[in-house]
């Protein structure tokens, strides 16, 4: 089916259904005054996210945990851009016992905790004021403060797209995985392969534009409990914990076509960026993307804008960022959609380049993965891959150093006229052909190579 982009408001109109629902009688907003343990805000419940704001830089936010057993507490504290949030653990008594106090956006990190108890995170700035997204998990009883039943919570009205199929979320078994869509036509099988991943649970789509086409579309494969759609336009949408809940709960998440500059503009660092993470890390839940959400799923990404004639005159200067999704099979890699039909291979050459020379990546290290079209390469937790669809996918590495990648000039990467070897697989219906990304080596496809003088790419 084709990429969806729009829908009749008539249908719109109908498939807006219930709110999505989070953990009864948890606590989702932090409410003052909970300037001090004494005031802490109670009814915390194990991985369901809070929203809160620091005034200033006398403003303490504080919370309490009811930990019901020895275990880990692991505490993700993400906020607004352009300001620096710390917090602090500590247990009923005494000192804190952890922190984290650095400039990553989100803080995160653990404690062993040998009791249970009475715990406290208090939540301050180290400089600015502004909005943040909490999310503790810790050993829970099952009742309000750390765990619970089903109850209502409300999305932003703007960013609720509809939900098709069943109002009452399905908890599922989930599988890890990654989805790497090319555009164009969506290829209903690599779908269907996070569906199955997903436990027969809950589909999220995440998108920046457009409508929610892709509720009927998915739901109509089988295998789900429901789909929703949710428009995210803004950091404030992103932080939202209703939002971040909906996500953590769901079992799958895939990303829409579109600007990947949105995404990394209100995903990444923010509560919707934490929430895909843990799906990935801590839940395993599978999470793919199109388009714009495929170019976004490497260790690397490329926000949008190289133009394909230039990439390769000053690569240096390709914008290229890290670390926004942690998926461990796609470390050090940078992804390219739309690859044939927009002839990108200089752009994906210098993506590789810029990855390189900006974030010092070994050559021997660096790789590159691209989509044609109508294709999408679906990939295990243990870093096997299969292609499905019509095109191709590419997966290219360096066999050399570069001769020249150095500001202000022109790419050449010889190596003997072998610089890049690229190994095409053909996609098929039923993601036959194989690759693994550990060994990178692969099935039914055929080796060439690419190389660059003087900023001009010839493919062997």
């Amino acid at each position: 089916m084709k990429n969806r982009l729009f829908k009749s408001a008539a249908w719109m109109l109908a498939s807006i259904l219930a709110a999505p629902l989070a953990w009864g009688a948890c606590l989702s907003g932090e409410a003052e005054p909970n300037n001090a343990d004494t005031s802490a805000n109670a009814g915390m419940c194990s991985g369901v996210a809070v929203s809160g704001s620091i005034a200033s830089s006398s403003d303490y936010d504080w919370y309490k945990l009811d930990v019901a057993a020895p275990g880990a507490i692991n505490i993700s504290l993400a906020h607004d851009s352009g300001i620096d949030l710390d917090w602090y653990l500590y247990k009923s008594s005494g000192s804190y016992v952890a922190y984290r106090s650095t400039s990553a956006n989100p803080e995160t990190g653990s404690y062993s905790a040998t009791t249970a108890g009475v715990y406290y995170v208090r939540v301050k700035s180290y400089s600015g004021a502004g909005r943040y997204t909490l999310n503790v998990t810790f050993p829970s009883s099952g009742t309000p403060g750390g765990g619970g039943t089903p109850t209502a919570c409300t999305l932003p009205a703007a960013v609720n797209l509809g939900k098709t199929g069943n109002s009452t979320p399905k908890p599922s078994t989930t599988t890890g995985g990654a989805v790497l869509m090319g555009g164009g036509m969506d290829v209903d099988n690599a779908i269907k392969w996070m569906i199955g991943k997903s436990g027969g649970g809950d589909f999220v789509v995440l998108r920046s534009t457009g409508t929610n086409a892709y509720n009927d579309y998915i739901y109509g494969l089988g295998g789900v409990n429901s789909v929703q759609t949710l428009l995210i336009t803004s950091t404030a949408q992103a932080n939202d914990a209703c939002v971040v809940q909906t996500i953590k709960n769901a079992g799958a998440v895939f990303m829409a076509g579109g600007n990947q500059a949105d995404y990394v503009n209100y995903f990444k660092g923010q509560g919707v960026g934490t929430a895909l993470n843990y799906l990935i890390n801590t839940k395993f839940a599978p999470v793919g993307g199109t388009s714009a959400g495929m170019a976004i799923m490497g260790q690397y990404y490329h926000p949008g804008g190289a133009e394909v004639s230039t990439a390769l005159l000053n690569p240096t200067t390709v914008a290229i960022g890290n670390n926004f999704l942690a998926y461990s099979p796609l470390t050090n890699v940078v992804t390219e959609p739309h690859f044939i039909e927009r002839l990108r291979q200089p752009r994906l050459a210098a993506f590789m380049a810029s990855s390189i020379y900006n974030f010092s990546v070994p050559w021997q290290s660096m790789r590159g993965i691209s989509a044609d079209e109508a294709t999408a390469l679906a990939v295990d937790t243990n870093g096997m891959s299969k292609a499905f669809g019509t095109g191709k996918v590419n997966f290219v590495r360096a066999t050399g150093a570069a001769e020249t990648l150095s500001p202000g000039a022109a790419l050449t990467w010889l190596v003997a006229q072998k610089a890049l070897q690229v190994t095409e697989i053909p996609a098929t219906l039923l993601g036959t052909n194989t690759f693994n990304l550990g060994t990178w080596t692969g099935t039914g496809g055929v080796t060439h190579y690419w190389y660059i003088n003087n900023g001009s790419l010839t493919i062997n």
